[in-house]
C-alpha cells in the first residue's frame, strides 16, 4: 500500500492520472481512485492530509475571487482539485 505522499508523486508524474483525478467528482469516487491506484489513504484522510500539508483552510478559490471581483455569479462547488507547484501539490476546494 502507498502512503499519500507516494500516491501525490504518482499523480504528479502522470498526465492521464492528473486528468483522471480532474474527473473526479464525490468523495466516492476520490475513495475509489485512491484505492485504484493502492493508496492507504481514505478520501477523508486525504483531503484532510492535504489541507494540514497545503494550508488551504481559508483560502479562497481563484473562482471565488473572479466572482467577488467581477460580481458574477458564485459557481458550483467541485471537488477538490490537485494543482502542483514544486516543490508543494495540494488541492483547493
Amino acid at each position: 500500500m502507498k502512503t499519500i505522499e507516494e500516491f501525490l508523486k504518482e499523480i504528479e508524474g502522470s498526465e492521464e492520472l492528473k486528468k483522471e483525478y480532474d474527473n473526479i467528482t464525490d468523495d466516492a469516487g476520490l475513495d475509489a481512485f485512491l484505492k485504484k491506484l493502492d493508496c492507504e489513504a481514505t478520501a477523508d484522510e486525504f483531503i484532510k492530509y492535504i489541507d494540514d500539508y497545503a494550508g488551504t483552510e481559508g483560502v479562497i478559490s481563484d473562482d471565488a475571487v473572479e466572482d467577488i471581483a467581477g460580481g458574477g455569479l458564485a459557481h458550483p462547488p467541485h471537488p477538490p482539485r490537485l494543482y502542483t507547484m514544486k516543490p508543494h501539490t495540494f488541492l483547493v476546494r
